[in-house]
């Protein structure tokens, strides 16, 4: 039997982000694809359960877990929308990714010291947007350049099969660290330069 309430952690694209990605979407042909609604359009970090009844203490275990403190958010560098060989389509990242990446990491490690594993990870993280399910008959990819730095993470309560999100928490997370640019170089005093 499959289960009814997933919960995970990601970030939510905002409103305004998320209506401008439903407009990139191309016209997609195939009688089962069912494209997302745009306020559900997220990128998962983890999912930290599956179950057939909701889990009303799991949010209190995940924000004990999270009490330490979370990493500051991080670019994240997104490239094109493309057509997934299992069917749908989603909004995939390009270049580096190191900075989520990191966070994940930190992320998880403070769930595990409160007994929290995620599932479905084993191969590690792929950062991506999910527009659409369903088969499609492919279609070009969409190039976009959108580099997102999350404002928050989220723990939601998916209800499997019906589409429907619900919040279960928000943490507010640190801007990302701003970097030195090069034409600061010359600005900076010779000890200060070698550090960065």
């Amino acid at each position: 039997m499959d289960p009814m309430f997933r919960y995970f952690l990601g970030f939510q694209v905002a409103a305004d982000r998320a209506g401008w990605l439903a407009r990139q979407l191309p016209p997609v042909s195939g009688d089962l694809f069912a494209g997302m609604k745009p306020q559900l359009y997220h990128l998962t970090l983890c999912t930290i359960a599956e179950t057939d009844e909701p889990q009303p203490f799991l949010r209190a275990q995940v924000a004990k877990a999270l009490d330490a403190g979370l990493p500051a958010a991080s670019p994240i560098p997104f490239g094109r929308i493309v057509s997934r060989d299992g069917g749908g389509a989603e909004l995939v990242t390009v270049g580096r990714v190191g900075g989520i990446r990191h966070a994940y990491n930190a992320i998880v490690a403070r769930l595990a010291a409160q007994g929290i594993d995620p599932m479905h990870r084993k191969a590690g993280l792929r950062p991506h947007i999910t527009l659409g399910y369903g088969q499609t008959e492919g279609f070009a990819p969409v190039p976009i350049a959108w580099t997102w730095a999350p404002r928050d993470l989220v723990l939601i309560e998916s209800h499997v099969g019906h589409r429907r999100h619900r919040v279960l928490q928000r943490w507010t997370l640190a801007s990302p660290a701003q970097a030195c640019f090069d034409f600061m170089a010359d600005d900076l005093p010779a000890p200060l330069l070698r550090a960065a």
